[in-house]
């Protein structure tokens, strides 16, 4: 079964086993023309306080989210609805909500389970990233412009690939991929979730079976990873927000919003399952 039906059946499964609060609201970055570059995310908010990022910038995505929705704080909708579009690479606009919804019902089953996935990220010895050494090779699937740097200044080479060639500044030890399968040549793969909305992420595991280590991360990732850890991934990050009132002000003034979160890598190891966060959603219900 593809990837992205067994995304949308495991929401309507989760929708069918609890009762989801429905979307009170979403968030949608204002559209600068003249921005140079810009990675902006959007945020399906849920009536319990539940928050699913979402990346905005594959394509024309978020000019059409716009257009469909120029009231964006007052939509109102059921969030395993708004995932039936989960993946479609002829839709990314719709795929990216889809995605946005799936994390936002994510993270309503991991609050009504009691699971905190910073927190059990937190107490495990493993990041779910391998520190990189000197001489290592590490494919990025999109650019990570901090993460970038910190391992270049380790001695490690870094190659990127990334659908806008211009927003990578090359610098000595990085290599701009020409596609992905140079990641073939790669030790690890950090790869953006943003692979998901566009369905590309088969593709990526394809070319990077080779490497001892495949990560998904950003906050795009902060969804249930049950369905990721089957495919080989080794760990998923995302982002679980802890102050939604910190959240709103930061998104209204335009300001970084990571302050009103806390990041996350869960690794097999860390993480129950969905089925068991669902038995335990039921018996604290």
């Amino acid at each position: 079964m593809k990837l992205n039906r067994e995304y949308r059946d495991l929401a309507r499964r989760i929708g069918e086993h609890i009762e989801l609060p429905p979307v009170v609201g979403l968030h949608l970055p204002k559209i600068v023309e003249d921005a140079e570059n810009p990675d902006e995310f959007g945020f399906v908010f849920l009536e319990d306080g539940s928050v699913g990022p979402f990346y905005t910038s594959l394509e024309d995505s978020l000019p059409r989210l716009w257009h469909r929705y120029p009231d964006p704080s007052h939509l109102r909708a059921d969030a395993v609805e708004l995932t039936r579009h989960f993946g479609d690479a002829t839709d990314l606009a719709a795929s990216a909500l889809a995605l946005g919804a799936f994390n936002a019902i994510s993270q309503h089953l991991f609050r009504r389970a009691g699971f905190s996935p910073s927190e059990a990220s937190a107490s495990s010895a493993s990041t779910g990233i391998d520190d990189p050494l000197a001489g290592d090779r590490v494919g990025m699937v999109g650019y990570f412009c901090p993460l970038v740097e910190r391992m270049l200044e380790k001695g490690v080479e870094v190659l990127v690939v990334e659908k806008k060639p211009e927003r990578v500044e090359i610098v000595e030890g990085l290599e701009l991929a020409g596609d992905a399968s140079e990641l073939a040549r790669c030790d690890q793969v950090l790869c953006t979730a943003s692979t998901l909305i566009n369905d590309s992420l088969k593709d990526i595991l394809g070319h990077s079976r080779g490497c001892r280590r495949f990560s998904l991360i950003g906050p795009s990732g902060s969804g249930l990873p049950d369905l990721l850890f089957e495919r080989g991934v080794d760990s998923v990050g995302g982002i679980e927000f802890f102050d939604l009132e910190a959240l709103r002000e930061a998104l209204q003034q335009q300001v970084s919003w990571g302050h009103a979160g806390h990041k996350y890598q869960l690794t097999p190891e860390v993480y129950p399952g969905v089925g068991e966060l669902l038995r335990r959603a039921r018996s604290r219900s």
